[in-house]
């Protein structure tokens, strides 16, 4: 089984979020940045 890199990221940013080791402002920061590359690699 293949895990995409981009998900495994994604998945690690969502449970630092939940485990409160990062705050609320840099996680949407992040997921931004995310969406904003995977748009980019669609176009």
């Amino acid at each position: 089984m293949k895990i995409e890199n981009e998900y495994a990221v994604q998945m690690l940013i969502e449970v630092l979020y939940e485990k409160e080791l990062i705050n609320r402002a840099t996680y949407l920061n992040i997921m931004k940045e995310i969406n904003q590359e995977q748009q980019r690699k669609v176009a």
